[in-house]
């Protein structure tokens, strides 16, 4: 597990159930950010329903998550939100996937998190805590995870 210092904001989908297209809809319960220091990089999660999620695997790195999460019984957790993990360049506004998955477990209030990407030097894992928020509210995170104070991140 990394010590590397981190901050996982989770929101609530404003979208969730509401259409794109015909038969098209959006299933994201929670959508997230993920932010590493050191140099700082900015990552986006969309945290779907275990089964969802396992569908979308497509890659050979995502069809591998999808088996190592299946043996390690995640199916098995009703609450469980997953997410492929992307990285996200503000200047641009590109998102692009990296070989990583988010595990979301808010019965127990735990996340899982892995990010392998060594174009921006970060080759990570973390177990984190999640907090849930007291104020809600627009642009207001529901829970928010992290291994440092906010205030100096």
């Amino acid at each position: 597990m990394s010590n590397r210092e981190i901050a996982v904001r989770g929101f609530v989908n404003e979208r969730f159930g509401k259409t794109y297209g015909k038969s098209l809809f959006h299933y994201a319960i929670y959508n997230g950010t993920i932010e590493v220091a050191k140099p700082h990089i900015k990552y986006l999660i969309d945290l779907f329903e275990y089964r969802r999620w396992d569908k979308s695997a497509c890659t050979a790195e995502q069809l591998h998550w999808s088996k190592q999460l299946y043996e390690a019984e995640v199916h098995e957790a009703p609450e469980a939100l997953v997410s492929w993990v992307k990285h996200y360049n503000p200047i641009t506004k590109e998102k692009h996937a990296v070989n990583g998955v988010c595990i979301y477990l808010p019965v127990s209030q735990e996340l899982y998190l892995s990010i392998n990407d060594p174009a921006h030097d970060v080759v990570e894992e973390w177990t984190l805590q999640t907090k849930t928020c007291s104020k809600s509210g627009d642009n207001k995170p529901v829970f928010i995870a992290t291994n440092v104070d906010l205030t100096t991140f």
